[in-house]
């Protein structure tokens, strides 16, 4: 059996990752996925990582494989530093240097171009970069995509703005897994980032920014392939 702590992105809940969560379940793993306070306007990286760290707590001092979702990835390696962690798998996530903030992750590997680069071959403008059905929703069907609505929250900026508080990754083994088809973070960009700073191959599933939740049998396949 294996403890999964589960790590929303921004502008959402734990509830994201509730088909996994069954998916993980049903193999017989345990699971927690807590609300980070995103919109807490005084929280900032470290209000999120105490909660996360209160969160895996219930696992006691038993390992936990840390999945961070977008986000999420600028806690993943803290909470990892500080806890026992068996592995990070990183999910349509951002890999920060030591020192680097959400912001400077995207302005130093070019994700900004990258996007408007995509967004440009799918004849989508640049403008609409943050448009909500358009690149994050757009492989929902209806039923989930209703259900996400009550389940979004205003992003406060705080969290892109503090600086990741690590001196180095954690020596804990790391894997990065790529959606497809995100419009956010598009593949080839992921994939460049990855092996840029942190030398490892992404693995693909199916799907958008928001796999967790539309490809959810997809990353539950992934995540027990690394447990074998």
């Amino acid at each position: 059996m294996t403890n999964y702590l589960l790590l929303h992105g921004a502008s959402s809940t734990g509830w994201i990752w509730h088909r996994v969560q069954a998916g993980l379940g049903a193999a017989g793993h345990r699971t927690v996925a807590p609300n980070l306070p995103c919109a807490d306007l005084s929280a900032g990286l470290e209000e999120y990582t105490e909660v996360a760290l209160q969160a895996a707590a219930a696992f006691g001092d038993e390992p936990v494989v840390v999945v961070a979702q977008s986000l999420a990835g600028m806690i993943a390696p803290v909470v990892a530093s500080r806890r026992p962690a068996a592995r990070i798998v990183l999910v349509a996530a951002m890999t920060p240097r030591p020192g680097e903030s959400a912001d400077g992750w995207a302005a130093t590997t070019g994700q900004p171009a990258a996007q408007a680069a995509l967004l440009a071959a799918l004849g989508i403008p640049i403008e609409s970069r943050f448009d909500t059905d358009l690149v994050f929703l757009h492989d929902l069907d209806p039923t989930l995509k209703a259900e996400l609505v009550r389940h979004t929250v205003d992003q406060a900026a705080r969290p892109t703005r503090d600086p990741c508080p690590i001196t180095a990754w954690p020596s804990v083994p790391t894997h990065a897994i790529a959606a497809a088809d995100d419009r956010f973070f598009p593949l080839e960009f992921m994939q460049r980032q990855t092996r840029d700073r942190l030398g490892i191959e992404p693995d693909t599933i199916p799907g958008g920014h928001l796999a967790v939740l539309s490809q959810a049998p997809a990353l539950v396949e992934r995540l027990l392939a690394l447990e074998a």
